[in-house]
């Protein structure tokens, strides 16, 4: 999510006054109270963290020119993080981290007024259980070690300058009788495509207030503002493959697409997409030349990248029980050759705004508390730096605050915020086409591929995703939506049903030439795969920048799968 800039950002030694902010003072006071626990259980703690998302939002569904839901709501979800031993060896990392045998009296949620005791309550509740659970890890984290050998002794935790920030709380509204009547005005637009089965367009405004406090001095509280409209629709073809499309508007003070004629005429167009595709031939298995537009270049380095610029620590496991956890393309590449010389790729949460655009992914600090910083992931080619939190790993020993979800065994996840994907080295768009059909030509090939968009973030079912995830040899890519066939004489064909074959990190070095275009992508990231929506609780705002890329040689094919059949009764009349 979009985080506005801080009113106040200094080191924490400045500033040793205690907080006015009742919710940073429950913090405090709890984890200050909570320090002789470490005479109760012989451990000593060396780190403690309380954090908190204030969330106020109004979500609302319609479809077909009905309202189907809308719902203003309130939660406040606590998270509590303490670690016990030293920084070289503490009760993180480890497969049963989290794993609490006792009684848990602590709630998920927090009271939504301020009140002193009830705030102190469910963190005191929080701060003990973290506390059990983390003398009960630590020792059987000792334990396992004395069994198995590890490749490689790291520290547990890196070192992190603290950061005192407090940013005003801004007033937030919305106009929910406008809003309902315009998601309800622009999903009638689908009721004028009888082909298309479900539709529907949510809208979506949020003021997410962060808190923060640590042990060694952090205090935070900033303010995430984010309102989108996001479109869907389904569909079955005549042979019963299952098809969809959608469309989102990331609604900022500079979007270039807020106004409702220019969302509407965005909805037509999405829905047009999707008849044409139902009504396409289905494409056969191909490799050869694929150009991708801007739009779906984007989309795939969002994923083949953005996704994967994470090393993942792996936990320690209990010998003789090994744990599988999957590894991304980029692990162990580092100063490898990913791209082609002429490339280079940059997250850069401090980015605001690019070319008059707001962005999605700029944030000042994370969710550690650490100030963000640009990262140089791909400099002539070479992989050269992961995302990286404060827990170590081989290749990344210290954060450089991309913290963005919070993780599994004690720790956060890393994640990529505005990626810039540049050439040095590119030719006009309109040419592109141009170079696709040359390329064809040259190897005497029938015709060649053009992608205009991918399914990412996917908007698939879990079933299907879980499907495609499952019958692959390796990480598949997204599935594309809109495949044309460009035959030598420039015509274009759309085809469906068609998949990446071994679409991954080490084929982007094949890339020919990128155009002298760009494409400016926002979307919503959960952490889960292809950004799935409704794929996870906690999401958070990305944007990437890329040019038009032409592969030399790609292979697409046409899976073997059973159809389901199609509705036994036509559907009624959806226009009087």
């Amino acid at each position: 999510m979009r985080r506005r800039d801080f009113a106040l950002l200094i080191p924490a030694a400045a500033l040793a006054q205690p907080s006015k902010d009742p919710i940073l003072k429950a913090m405090q006071d709890e984890m200050t109270r909570s320090r002789p626990l470490s005479v109760v259980g012989g451990q000593p703690i060396y780190y403690m963290e309380c954090a908190l998302d204030d969330a106020q939002a109004f979500r609302a569904s319609a479809s077909l020119g009905a309202l189907f839901s809308a719902s203003p709501t309130s939660f406040r979800v606590p998270r509590v993080g303490l670690r016990v031993g030293e920084k070289k060896f503490d009760n993180t990392n480890y497969i049963f981290s989290e794993l609490f045998m006792g009684t848990r009296f602590d709630p998920d949620q927090f009271p939504l007024d301020n009140n002193p005791a009830a705030m102190r309550q469910v963190f005191w509740l929080a701060i003990d259980r973290a506390y059990k659970t983390a003398i009960e890890a630590i020792g059987r984290k000792k334990a396992a070690l004395r069994n198995i050998t590890q490749a490689e002794e790291l520290p547990d935790f890196s070192d992190a300058p603290p950061v005192k920030a407090i940013e005003p709380i801004p007033a937030w509204s919305v106009d929910e009788a406008q809003w309902k009547t315009r998601i309800t005005k622009l999903s009638k637009v689908f009721a004028s495509y009888p082909d298309i089965y479900t539709s529907s367009v949510d809208f979506e405004s949020s003021r997410d207030i962060y808190y923060f406090a640590n042990s060694e001095g952090t205090e935070l509280r900033y303010t995430e503002l984010i309102t989108y409209v996001r479109a869907r629709a389904n569909g079955q073809a005549a042979d019963g493959m299952r098809l969809r499309n959608h469309a989102f508007f990331f609604i900022a003070d500079k979007s270039p697409i807020s106004t409702e004629a220019a969302m509407e005429a965005e909805m037509r167009r999405t829905a047009d997409e999707l008849t044409a595709i139902l009504k396409a031939p289905v494409g056969e298995s191909y490799s050869g030349p694929v150009l991708f537009e801007a739009e779906a270049s984007a989309q795939l380095f969002s994923d083949l990248i953005g996704s994967q610029a994470a090393t993942n620590r792996k936990p320690v496991a209990e010998p003789g029980r090994p744990i599988n956890l999957p590894t991304g393309d980029l692990e162990g590449r580092l100063n490898s050759r990913i791209l082609p010389s002429s490339f280079t790729v940059v997250d850069d949460p401090t980015q605001s705004t690019y070319k008059g655009r707001t962005l999605m992914g700029h944030y000042p600090i994370d969710l550690e508390g650490v100030k963000s910083q640009p990262v140089v992931l791909i400099e002539k080619g070479s992989f050269k730096n992961y995302l990286s939190t404060r827990i170590p790993t081989r290749d990344s020993k210290a954060t450089n605050g991309h913290a963005r979800l919070p993780g599994s065994f004690g720790g956060y996840v890393a994640y990529s915020s505005n990626l810039f994907v540049k050439s040095e080295e590119t030719i006009p768009a309109a040419d592109m086409k141009k170079k696709l059909i040359e390329m064809v030509q040259q190897r005497s090939k029938p015709y060649g591929l053009l992608v205009r968009k991918l399914d990412f973030p996917s908007t698939a079912s879990f079933e299907e995703l879980r499907g495609a995830l499952a019958g692959a040899s390796s990480r598949p890519a997204p599935l594309p939506l809109l495949v044309y066939r460009v035959y030598p004489d420039g015509r274009e064909e759309l085809v469906r049903g068609l998949r990446f074959r071994s679409l991954n990190v080490r084929a982007l070095k094949d890339i020919t030439v990128a155009g002298n275009d760009e494409a400016h992508f926002d979307y919503l990231a959960n952490g889960a795969p292809f950004a799935i929506v409704g794929g996870g609780n906690y999401v958070f705002g990305c944007t990437t920048v890329a040019p038009s890329i032409l592969f030399e040689d790609l292979e697409l094919e046409r899976p073997q799968v059973e159809l389901p059949k199609l509705p036994v009764v036509p559907p009624p009349p959806l226009t009087a």
